[in-house]
């Protein structure tokens, strides 16, 4: 059965008179997490988690919505679409080529949420690709392949020049 649901984060966001309080947020992304860890135990990778797509009930229950493009995954691992989840939330991985996803995609968007649910703006508000992975650096640095292994690799890599 379908449940009606009052609005989205994002919705809530643009009309709220004062910021969540940090009980709310962690309300709001337990439930969020929660979520993501039942789709991918069920090997569902969402792509395209957002603000706009967690729906909210009058009694504060929060919903992952829109599941356009949500993806099985598994092994073998298969390419997908790179181009998917909206840019603020998009994970690095997207924005470099990576050639397989996983559920690492719906992790950084997550964290995208949680910077924005606390700072009550969005955390990583790129205009570009090439913006969004320099927002990505100025916050995080530089990745290596230390820290990311085959991230020299990376395709796109040779479209950009990081800091």
């Amino acid at each position: 059965a379908m449940e009606y649901c009052e609005q989205d984060l994002a919705s809530l966001l643009d009309n709220m008179q004062a910021p969540f309080t940090e009980s709310q947020v962690k309300c709001i992304m337990l439930q969020v997490l929660r979520g993501l860890r039942y789709l991918h135990h069920n090997f569902v990778v969402h792509r395209d988690l957002k603000v706009s797509n967690l729906l909210m009930t009058d009694k504060g229950c929060v919903k992952i919505a829109d599941f356009g493009l949500a993806r099985w995954f598994g092994v073998p691992l298969k390419p997908m679409t790179p181009h998917v989840v909206t840019l603020w939330y998009r994970a690095p991985e997207l924005l470099l080529q990576a050639p397989t996803q996983t559920t690492s995609v719906d992790m950084w968007a997550a964290g995208c949420i949680l910077g924005e649910l606390l700072g009550h703006k969005p955390l990583l508000p790129g205009r570009s690709e090439i913006q969004q992975l320099e927002l990505i650096v100025d916050l995080l640095g530089t990745p290596s392949d230390a820290i990311w292994p085959g991230f020299s690799e990376l395709p796109a890599l040779q479209n950009y020049s990081l800091k």
